[in-house]
């Protein structure tokens, strides 16, 4: 964060933009944040006072889109002429679309202060009889666009014009820069735009420039621009992706551009140097394009303050302008430098090699752990146990393992007692917490990371990303999309962390039921083990979650094998693991011996303390059980814990009991249960899942029919192919589609149907065939 960047906002939510009606000419623009001015023109157009309304507002803040597109969107595209350059030598006016431009040149004169002015009475008979034939049945509006000041003179000027207009049944509406103080005209209404707000300008800017734009950056641009849209655009345009992402900091210009010279020209003509200097001092904070160009004139310039290297790599770490991090020295002598390296590490799963390269430091924890947990200083008790939390937490993050998980939950339990955490430890402790199987202890952490004002950026992007990953554990879903959206406000490229797209393909699986379409990613070298781990089995739970169990089971075995305590808690995810492999079938020759190793290590009985730990553990207990686990019924997978399990484990436990159910023949112990499971689908924030409980409907030695005439024409054509012993690649040519594409449909394909994979699908169609498939050969 640059010298001038001030504190991160809170993130606004977004608003749908007001959209004008289709057409050219400006009518079918997009306008943001005018819905009142919108309103307020289109009453004046098709309204029947004989009164000229004055939209003003500075150059480039909008007003001639504003007022097109508030026509437009009036239903009057056909009406409106729009006379441009009325005070130069050749003015001209353009009629609705596709019509030519007229030129007025014949209708002018210069005045006596050399200014040229349009005669009133010829400018509007040339305007009706240029295009009153070719105009629409409706109201005419006549836009005068491009007026400078509204002096006395321009004001009778344009009471003329309207008088002339009005007789011959037209709206005359003018856009002026400015309307300087003193009585107008009854017959004058005044509609001033103001700054543009700052979420409507961030929406201009994105839209304009088709890159999303970073809120805190968002928030800059209005800042330097004062609300003023063109001079925003102005400053956005030479800006690359990644300063407009956040990704590489951007703390405002060194220089005043033509456009806002242009905007702020009628507040700083006459004014002398010294008078320039004066109001430099003045607006410089409100307005800091004014004071530098203010400073310009008095001879200085915007002072490029620079920072030390050790300060230049904290400030790109806590602003998380990760792309500038391969242009930075090494930090090796400053603590709060090496800190920050770390915990962006610890926040995203990849390692930078230089600057924020942890391992090199892993030696010298104790110089550096205190800036990683607190903004201040702690007592030497709770130091002691930050350099132990953080040698434990970097020995995962290269393992994927924990030597001492007593030691690190006491330890835990010391710091979560301080003041004065940084939110990007808080987000690493909520992270060993869950993997502790302490949820509670880490919901007691994020309550007490609050407010967000003075925080950094890294700080609250790692806040959102911690609070995501709790709703994950806790079965809330769509939380979890919501904490993730923010982040992604703040900092669009968090959207290509590896834990944060494990954490969207979970979300997209539960909520909406997709296919996962992700993958163990190729740079794999750039991640940790850890990091790899929870990203390999968040997508095995969402493939469990579609009822892709033969996918899920190699996914979760990979998880483990990367990172055995990965921040879902072991007996989250061995319960996973298990029902995958069952689902799969894998068991019925006993455990494979890749899994029991997994699996069989002891859960700590503290693991599992919690109730919907303890649910994971019971289920993994009862399917690893086989038939014997039936015999109880539903309530034997469920804990006998003094309190209830979440509608999500519960969820879980029924969707598992049911699976196991068809899986021995007893269909109909599995009915009743499967109802509930399809009723907390909804109920859990989770109706995603449904999928899976659909899936199960069916199960492997069900009778129920295949729902084949589900499928839309193009899906057909792929199963046939498929039936047909096609490969993907001879399916992907015949059907004009890429070979990835046909993965993906037919994964999709497989869900629908409740199948497996294609060998489940060529033994379901030789037993149930579609009856399409014949008359289609």
């Amino acid at each position: 964060m640059g010298p001038e960047s001030g504190p991160s906002a809170a993130i606004r939510p977004v608003v749908a933009p007001e959209r004008a009606v289709e057409g050219d000419g400006g009518l079918d623009r997009v306008v943001h944040g005018r819905e009142r001015e919108l309103r307020a023109i289109a009453a004046f157009a098709t309204g029947v006072d004989p009164t000229t309304l004055v939209v003003s507002g500075l150059s480039g803040s909008g007003k001639s889109v504003t007022v097109l597109a508030a026509l437009g969107r009036a239903g009057m595209r056909d009406g409106v002429v729009r006379v441009v350059r009325s005070a130069s030598a050749r003015p001209g006016a353009q009629g609705p679309a596709g019509l030519p431009r007229l030129d007025l040149a014949a209708w002018t004169a210069p005045g006596p202060d050399g200014e040229h002015r349009l005669d009133p009475v010829g400018l509007v008979d040339a305007v009706s009889g240029g295009f009153g034939g070719d105009l629409g049945p409706g109201p005419r509006v006549l836009v005068v666009d491009d007026l400078d000041t509204l002096s006395p003179a321009r004001a009778a000027w344009l009471q003329r014009v309207s008088d002339a207009a009005y007789e011959r049944g037209w709206r005359v509406i003018a856009a002026v820069r400015h309307v300087p103080d003193g009585v107008l005209p009854d017959d004058l209404d005044v509609l001033a735009l103001g700054p543009l707000d700052e979420p409507s300008l961030r929406r201009v800017v994105a839209g304009t420039l088709r890159q999303p734009v970073a809120a805190d950056v968002a928030q800059r641009l209005h800042r330097w621009s004062a609300g003023n849209v063109r001079v925003a655009l102005e400053l956005a345009d030479p800006l690359s992706a990644a300063q407009l992402r956040g990704s590489a900091e951007w703390a405002g210009p060194h220089a005043v551009g033509p456009v806002a010279r242009r905007a702020y020209r009628v507040l700083l003509d006459g004014l002398t140097p010294a008078e320039a200097e004066r109001l430099a001092a003045t607006v410089g904070a409100a307005h800091p394009l004014l004071a530098l160009l203010c400073r310009e004139r008095s001879g200085a310039g915007r002072d490029p303050a620079g920072l030390a290297p050790d300060a230049a790599v904290e400030a790109v770490l806590e602003g998380l302008h990760l792309d500038d991090l391969p242009g930075l020295p090494a930090a090796d002598h400053d603590p709060r430098a090496v800190a920050r390296a770390v915990g962006v590490v610890l926040l995203t799963g990849t390692a930078w090699a230089g600057v924020a390269e942890p391992w090199r430091y892993a030696a010298t924890v104790a110089e550096w752990s205190d800036h990683l947990w607190w903004t201040g200083g702690a007592d030497d008790g709770a130091r002691a146990a930050g350099v132990r939390v953080a040698t434990e937490l970097v020995a995962l993050e290269r393992l994927g393992e924990v030597a001492d998980p007593e030691r690190l939950r006491a330890d835990l339990g010391v710091l979560a007692g301080t003041p004065g955490l940084h939110w990007v430890g808080v987000c690493v402790q909520v992270r060993a917490h869950l993997l502790l199987g302490d949820v509670e202890g880490a919901r007691h952490l994020l309550d007490r990371a609050r407010p967000a004002e003075g925080r950094s950026v890294a700080e609250i992007v790692a806040r959102d990303v911690a609070e995501a990953r709790v709703a994950v554990v806790e079965g809330r879903a769509a939380d979890v999309r919501a904490h993730l959206w923010h982040a992604a406000q703040l900092r669009p490229a968090v959207e290509d962390w590896l834990p944060v797209r494990g954490l969207r393909i979970v979300v997209d699986a539960l909520l909406d039921g997709r296919v996962p379409e992700g993958d163990l990613p190729a740079p794999a070298g750039a991640s940790s083990s850890r990091a790899l781990g929870e990203f390999a089995a968040d997508l095995g739970l969402a493939h469990l979650a579609v009822g892709q169990a033969e996918r899920a089971a190699e996914l979760l075995t990979i998880g483990l094998e990367r990172c055995s305590w990965p921040y879902r808690g072991r007996a989250h995810i061995r319960a996973d693991l298990v029902e995958a492999v069952v689902a799969a079938g894998r068991i019925r020759d006993g455990i494979p011996a890749r899994v029991r190793r997994l699996v069989e290590p002891p859960v700590d009985p503290e693991e599992r303390a919690a109730p919907d730990a303890a649910a994971a553990y019971v289920r993994t207990r009862a399917l690893l059980a086989g038939r014997a686990a039936l015999t109880a019924g539903v309530e034997g997978w469920l804990p006998h814990a003094p309190s209830p399990v979440s509608l999500w484990q519960r969820l879980r436990s029924l969707v598992a009991y049911a699976r196991h159910c068809v899986a021995y023949g007893d269909h109909t112990a599995a009915e009743p249960a499967l109802r509930e499971a399809a009723t907390l689908a909804r109920l859990s924030g989770a109706p995603g899942w449904r999928t899976r409980v659909d899936t199960t409907s069916a199960g492997e030695g069900g009778s129920a029919p295949l729902a084949w005439d589900r499928l839309a024409d193009d899906e057909r054509e792929i199963v046939r192919l498929a039936l047909g012993g096609a490969t993907n690649a001879q399916i992907a040519s015949a059907a004009y589609l890429s070979v990835r594409s046909v993965a993906n449909r037919l994964r999709a394909i497989y869900l629908l149907l409740g199948l497996r994979d294609r060998r489940d699908l060529v033994e379901r169609a030789q037993v149930d065939p579609p009856g399409w498939l014949a008359g289609s050969a």
